[in-house]
């Protein structure tokens, strides 16, 4: 008798014994499967032949398996009796099969039963044949929503899990057409699949199956993929071709040991091919143009992001001469918006001095042209401006589309050129100057020579007032003379390390005798003490000096008040800067002339030659520092900063 047991026999135990005995006994004379259950434990001990021949489990099998395993639905273990209830038991081959079960105790305790599978009587049939309408009306309702899927990959997926569920076959793989090349395997496959069947399969030995293929190991194989079906002891191979139209798009694979496919699921798989065949197309279209118009949409924001930036203007003319679209340059340049303008004759718009005709037309010929030297348009408003007009015709597929017109406003060329010009004028200015500077001093040393031998020789009187005014006037015009030297020759700078708080209060050391004999009050604040700068101490000194005498001399009347202060210059914009800030109590600079104090020769002192801040302006610019100022009735306050260093 042969009873299949998950434990082994207890030897030395003849009670155990013989109750294992009188189970297997009790086993093989139920006319159905049967299996001893161990409920506490969920365990199968031992089970029938006729459990083995039906289902398809051996001894080996027992101890994996549960009852959930064994019974997917789930199902109360409690013993019944002679009653009984349907369930579906799965096969060692995943199928499930509709059976009666009737549970029998084996123990007092109710823990162990035996499991007896029996065949359902004609009413079970009918709830058979029921269910098994309801898995086909499922089935063919969600073959229907394969038109549902957005994607590629799940249209795949989801045709792989349809077939899952009417075969569940062993081997499962889906190919798709890959150009000329062949079918290949995509990643959606079952993972057991993809080590066996090959990645590619030739294109031409499926180019004229539109219909499901089914293979059994009774028959020979006719292909290398019914081999490999042999190979592995499949008892069939299905071949089902996924068709649009008469164009196969892909093939899914199917193998099993057990389940071979009936008429009924050829047909459904027949019209799942078809309908998983006819999708692809669809979305591999839809893919297709959902990258072109995305190239398409990169070409556009291309295109915009280079019209946007462009200095020039840019002005797209249909064939026939109107506006469909200005770039934002174009629209500042003329004073119209792009909508205002759609579809309006360009002669309207672009109106100049002189017509451009010309060029419409070379361009509706398909000839680039370019505008005189001598056009200047008309803005909306009625102002005008130089420009240049360049036309470009496009051509596609041999006929005009479009004209495009880049537009340049030559306004700030001109003004390049005219600033150029000045420049120029003012470096031969100042090339001049300095020969007449260096020229003029020497006879002007000589004179002073001259009145100062002839005042030794005079008494005291009219006639030596003369000579000690003309006297005086000779040092102006040296000082003039050395200060258009000093501004137009270029300086040379010795940078180190330099402490602006202690050169500053130096310089005011020296001054404050003068300062003290017209009665102006100073003071002077660092915060922090030690304020490093790198530049050249003679510059610089040059520069606070200047500062501090123009300061002075602007409360000579006395009774003024200097302040300087050194501090941290607001902001955290790089490189960090120290701030030195001059504030006198003079009368004040007047608003009209604040804005040039900074240029040459520009003085409000009878006796100033108009280049001291120009120079100062000039040493801080290089080292790449910042001198503003600020005026008011009352007062004037200097701002001068320069970078830190370490």
């Amino acid at each position: 008798m042969a009873v299949f047991a998950s434990r082994p026999s207890f030897a030395g135990k003849a009670r155990e014994e013989l109750e294992l005995l009188d189970r297997s006994r009790l086993l093989e004379l139920l006319p159905h499967p049967a299996i001893v259950y161990d409920r506490t434990s969920d365990l199968f001990l031992m089970a029938n032949r006729r459990f083995h021949d039906q289902l398809g489990y051996t001894l080996k099998d027992l101890p994996s398996i549960s009852i959930k395993n064994l019974i997917p639905g789930g199902t109360d273990t409690n013993p019944t009796g002679e009653s009984k209830r349907t369930v579906r038991v799965k096969n060692v081959a995943g199928d499930l099969i509709l059976a009666d079960l009737r549970i029998l105790s084996l123990s007092s305790t109710n823990q162990v039963v035996i499991l007896d599978f029996g065949p359902p009587d004609s009413e079970l049939e009918f709830r058979r044949a029921l269910i098994a309408e309801e898995l086909v009306y499922d089935n063919y309702t969600l073959l229907s929503a394969l038109a549902s899927q957005t994607s590629v990959s799940a249209l795949l997926t989801r045709s792989l899990e349809l077939c899952r569920k009417v075969l569940n076959p062993k081997l499962l793989a889906i190919y798709t057409r890959r150009d000329n090349l062949g079918y290949e395997m995509q990643t959606n496959s079952v993972e057991q699949s993809t080590g066996i069947l090959p990645r590619v399969l030739d294109l031409n030995e499926f180019s004229g199956v539109l219909q499901p293929n089914l293979w059994k190991a009774i028959r020979a194989p006719l292909s290398h993929l019914h081999e490999i079906a042999l190979a592995n002891e499949y008892q069939y191979l299905l071949t089902l071709p996924l068709v649009d139209g008469n164009v196969v798009q892909g093939l899914i694979v199917m193998g099993g040991a057990v389940q071979t496919p009936n008429d009924d699921e050829l047909r459904f798989f027949a019209l799942l091919g078809r309908q998983t065949g006819a999708m692809l197309t669809q979305l591999w279209r839809l893919e297709k143009a959902q990258k072109t118009l995305a190239r398409m949409r990169q070409v556009v924001q291309l295109e915009h992001a280079i019209t946007d930036n462009l200095e020039e203007g840019v002005i797209i003319l249909t064939h026939d001469l109107r506006i469909a679209e200005m770039s934002p340059s174009a629209e500042i340049m003329l004073g119209y918006a792009s909508r205002e303008v759609f579809l309006q004759r360009v002669e309207m718009v672009l109106i100049g001095n002189e017509t451009l005709t010309n060029l419409y037309q070379a361009a509706q010929q398909g000839i680039t042209s370019l505008s005189g030297n001598d056009l200047k348009l008309n803005t909306r408003n009625g102002k005008s401006f130089p420009a240049q007009v360049v036309t470009v015709p496009v051509i596609t597929d041999g006929m005009l589309t479009r004209i495009v017109l880049i537009v340049r406003d030559l306004s700030q060329d001109e003004q390049i050129r005219a600033r150029t010009q000045q420049l120029e004028q003012r470096a031969f200015l100042g090339e001049v100057s300095a020969i007449f500077a260096h020229e003029v001093k020497n006879p002007v040393n000589s004179i002073s020579t001259g009145l100062q031998f002839l005042g030794m020789s005079m008494d005291p009187g009219p006639n030596l007032d003369l000579v000690n005014r003309l006297q005086n006037d000779c040092a102006r015009l040296v000082h003039l003379m050395d200060s258009t030297l000093t501004f137009s020759k270029p300086m040379e700078y010795h940078f180190a390390p330099v402490d602006l708080a202690e050169m500053v209060q130096g310089i005011l050391e020296r001054w404050a005798p003068r300062m003290t004999r017209l009665n102006i009050r100073y003071n002077f604040s660092a915060n922090p003490k030690q304020t490093i700068v790198h530049g050249d101490y003679r510059a610089l000194e040059q520069v606070f000096v200047n500062l501090v005498s123009n300061a002075i001399q602007a409360m000579d009347r006395g009774n003024g008040t200097l302040s300087i202060k050194i501090q941290n210059a607001p902001g955290k914009e790089r490189p960090l800067m120290y701030e030195v800030i001059v504030a006198d109590s003079g009368p004040g600079i007047s608003e009209d002339l604040v804005e040039h104090v900074f240029e040459p020769f520009m003085t409000t002192k009878s006796s100033g030659t108009g280049l001291g801040l120009a120079i100062t302006k000039r040493i801080v610019n290089a080292h790449k520092g910042k001198i503003t100022v600020e005026s008011f009735p009352g007062g004037t306050v200097f701002h001068v900063q320069l970078p830190k260093t370490e």
